[in-house]
């Protein structure tokens, strides 16, 4: 009887956990993994699903592929990628608007079924191409594009201005009398998106001078009170609506904000609206090119967070429904509390770890799962607009392109299958250069591969590979066929995070070796030692050369014996973009190219480095 009473208050907390709203967002090929999401979300007593997911709008990037900086907003939905109001109709693609909302048309009718409503997480106000305000210069809005990086200037729509707001509330009602959206979460100023005179815009504080005088706090306001009463037009009167930004002083905001609004999930009051439990996207897990890397200490951590908060709403943000130790956590803690500190974050970790491998090796999983969350604190620092292995790895594409003395001397395929995803470059020089990420070297020289290869070779690595081990041995400790293929999965991709890691490490070594050599001069003697053979830094090169090379056919091992993507592909070659990697034959292809075009191209450091051995 004592134990009936304990679990009948468990289960009365459990249900007073939380007494917001419960979203569940994750990506989805098709219709049938959103109905596996919708299913989940309704397992665990979720309120709403986000259904925004959009088709990578290409046609943005296609308008010009020389600039990337459309790269930013193609991932991400906004209103006008759904609707597509008339006075848009010759400047936005109509056939890409109509796959989306029919998209969204089985979407809703999920959600319908499991008695769900609709979450919309996006960017707005989202630019315009530029013909709209050549035609139609009254809805130009504030510039918002990063002059450093974008090659052409782009403006997102003034929202004050009548027109653009009737086209905007008109829109939000057709979206929400299609599928019912009464929570929406937009990131402002920033990858494609602003409001005027914002004191963050990239260009620095602009606009029209139309709006200039009205008072910012209001202007925020006046822009979230768009989707409330588009919403409300559709029968949705008590619509959410929050900005993601560097918006200003938030307390010049918040005595203008009306019910239901937030900014940056604050409220008027000055509480949070939301808690996540998750990341609100791919890119946001520290951990990308690796796709969906498990990061289970870290949940737990926003899930103690969020669970000292129970009047909040809290996102659940998954990046695959393969993420079973995300979707176990949940399962186990999501309405019964984990309890605070330490200990209790453990516990939790190693409960999950139980339901996998069984109680005999629950702890030593633990162990693994801890160590890998310790080797991705340990780079966590190196973030500025994204972090390192999303801006280096990927965007500069570190892992394919080949590390040679004199890139700009490639030909042909050599240099087409890299050179044409290099982020934000803006001459070849700044392409040649692996550290040019974001337009600025913030890691180059000695001092930035002296912290990358200490926070990596020392901290990172050993960490890695012993969440490696681990992982590696698990397989064998299964309870049953789903837990062994999650850890088989799992252990792949920590063998690709550990190449990573390496080669993050030696693409900063290796150019900061090159940044501090002279191009001009006839190479000299430098060496003090019989055994370097000639000059240190060819003895280094040849050392990161042949690293390099090894790590390569280490990745394409890993890539063909991975049963499970290891990586997020496109589907198509076409597809691909400086956020998302060709198919997997693709990228194997082109780590193949990159050892040869390395092979070849080994003793042009010659030209740079005395050696004994010509």
């Amino acid at each position: 009887m004592a134990k009936q009473i304990m679990t009948a208050c468990g289960v009365a907390l459990a249900m007073q956990a939380f007494a917001g709203s419960l979203t569940v967002g994750c990506p989805t090929a098709g219709i049938d993994e959103f109905r596996a999401v919708a299913a989940f979300a309704k397992s665990i007593g979720a309120t709403h699903v986000d259904a925004s997911q959009v088709e990578h709008s290409l046609w943005q990037w296609n308008a010009n592929r020389y600039d990337p900086y459309p790269n930013w907003s193609m991932h991400r939905p906004s209103i006008f990628k759904f609707i597509v109001p008339p006075e848009l109709s010759a400047y936005l693609p109509a056939d890409y608007a109509e796959r989306n909302l029919s998209a969204l048309k089985a979407r809703a009718q999920v959600l319908k079924e499991h008695g769900l409503k609709a979450d919309f997480t996006g960017m707005e106000p989202a630019y315009f191409p530029e013909k709209a305000y050549l035609d139609h210069p009254q809805w130009r809005g504030a510039r918002c594009d990063q002059a450093r990086r974008a090659r052409s200037e782009y403006y997102a729509p003034c929202v004050e201005n009548p027109e653009v707001r009737r086209m905007y509330v008109d829109a939000v009602a057709k979206l929400c009398a299609v599928c019912p959206f009464d929570r929406f979460s937009f990131r402002c100023n920033d990858s494609g998106s602003a409001l005027c005179w914002s004191e963050s815009l990239y260009p620095g504080k602009n606009g029209p001078a139309a709006c200039r005088n009205v008072p910012y706090g209001k202007r925020v306001a006046d822009a979230l009170s768009i989707f409330q009463e588009g919403a409300a037009k559709a029968g949705l009167p008590n619509a959410k609506v929050n900005f993601r930004a560097s918006l200003g002083p938030e307390e010049a905001i918040f005595p203008w904000m009306k019910p239901g609004q937030s900014v940056n999930n604050m409220t008027a009051q000055g509480k949070a609206a939301t808690y996540t439990v998750g990341f609100p996207n791919r890119f946001a897990d520290f951990s990308a090119p690796v796709f969906a890397l498990t990061r289970l200490p870290y949940l737990v951590a926003q899930l103690q967070e969020a669970q000292k908060h129970p009047g909040a709403d809290v996102a659940i943000g998954l990046r695959s429904l393969d993420e079973q130790c995300a979707l176990e956590l949940v399962r186990r803690h999501l309405r019964v509390p984990v309890g605070e500190g330490p200990v209790a974050k453990w516990t939790a970790v190693r409960e999950v770890a139980e339901s996998f491998v069984g109680k005999e090796h629950a702890a030593e999983l633990a162990e693994g799962y801890e160590a890998l969350e310790g080797a991705i604190e340990r780079t966590a620092s190196f973030y500025s607009g994204g972090h390192l292995f999303l801006l280096g790895s990927l965007h500069q594409r570190w892992f394919l392109r080949p590390l040679v003395a004199f890139p700009g001397e490639l030909k042909g395929e050599d240099r087409a299958y890299w050179r044409a995803f290099i982020f934000q470059a803006q001459t070849e020089e700044d392409a040649n250069n692996l550290l040019d990420m974001q337009a600025h070297r913030w890691l180059s020289g000695y001092g930035g591969a002296t912290l990358v290869n200490m926070s990596i070779a020392r901290g990172a690595l050993p960490l890695a590979s012993k969440a490696c081990g681990i992982f590696s041995k698990a397989r064998a400790w299964a309870v049953d066929a789903r837990a062994a293929r999650y850890l088989e999965d799992q252990a792949w991709k920590i063998k690709m995070y550990v190449c990573i890691l390496k080669n993050a490490r030696n693409a900063v070594e290796f150019q900061s070796i090159l940044d501090r050599t002279d191009f001009a001069s006839t190479p000299r003697d430098t060496s003090p030692a019989i055994d370097e053979q000639g000059d240190r830094r060819w003895y280094k090169i040849n050392q990161i050369v042949r690293d390099e090379i090894d790590n390569s056919l280490r990745m394409i091992e890993i890539l063909e014996r991975a049963k499970d993507p290891v990586f997020d592909h496109a589907a198509s070659d076409a597809e691909q973009t400086i956020m998302r990697l060709g198919p997997k034959a693709s990228v194997i292809r082109d780590l193949r190219r990159r050892i040869s075009i390395m092979e070849a191209h080994r003793r042009d450091f010659l030209r740079l480095y005395r050696s004994y051995n010509k």
